[in-house]
């Protein structure tokens, strides 16, 4: 089955913003209660069987929605969310360069102005252990947010980190509660946090 497309059509998980209704995954491997798959920021995902349909492109007489165009829309969810209060902090998936984010920046601008939140572009990834460090490191995105606490939040938290690795005090608990506190401003769950923690680490061994 490695290699076969599906398409989720449940989502089990609430906390997790790595799959959505609608999404399109390549299958990985299978266990005995679904199959793994691996979402655009590099986290495997362990899916459910009642959370996908098997997906023929061809027979379905549909094509994929262009990369753009999915990014795009990946951020107008997260403005919206971010304006509806539903998240303090939210980022747009990571692109591998300065100038695929900059082609973004026309409609991005857009949709801030829609929904009346702000964006910041980030060059430098904060690298903590809530995501896959290989999947992250290197890479350019937006972050969205409403109120400038919260950027300025987001600022120190990757200044005390710095600051922290640079004295040697970056310590295995520093490390931990920085991502906590990261995941906090990403308005997830202590238990989303935790879980996030974990398929990272996961993604981070297999590299």
């Amino acid at each position: 089955m490695s290699g076969q497309k599906i398409r989720i059509v449940k989502k089990n998980d609430e906390f997790s913003m790595e799959y959505q209704v609608g999404d399109i995954f390549e299958i990985d491997s299978t266990w005995y209660g679904g199959v793994n798959v691996t979402s655009r920021t590099g986290i495997p995902l362990s899916l459910d069987k009642e959370e996908y349909e098997p997906w023929d492109e061809e027979a379905a007489g549909e094509r994929e929605v262009d990369r753009y165009s999915y990014e795009l829309g990946v951020m107008d969810v997260f403005c919206e969310m971010t304006a509806a209060g539903v998240k303090k902090l939210a980022m747009s998936h990571p692109c591998d360069t300065r100038q695929e984010r900059n082609s973004y920046l026309p409609e991005v601008k857009k949709l801030c102005k829609k929904y009346g939140v702000k964006y910041y572009p980030e060059d430098e990834a904060f690298i903590t252990e809530l995501f896959p460090a290989q999947a992250n490191r290197g890479k350019y995105n937006f972050l969205f947010y409403y109120t400038d606490d919260v950027l300025e939040e987001y600022l120190r938290l990757k200044e005390e980190q710095r600051r922290l690795q640079e004295t040697g005090g970056y310590t295995k608990q520093k490390s931990y509660e920085t991502a906590c506190a990261f995941g906090r401003l990403l308005s997830y769950s202590q238990e989303g946090i935790e879980r996030l923690i974990q398929k990272a680490a996961e993604a981070d061994r297999k590299e």
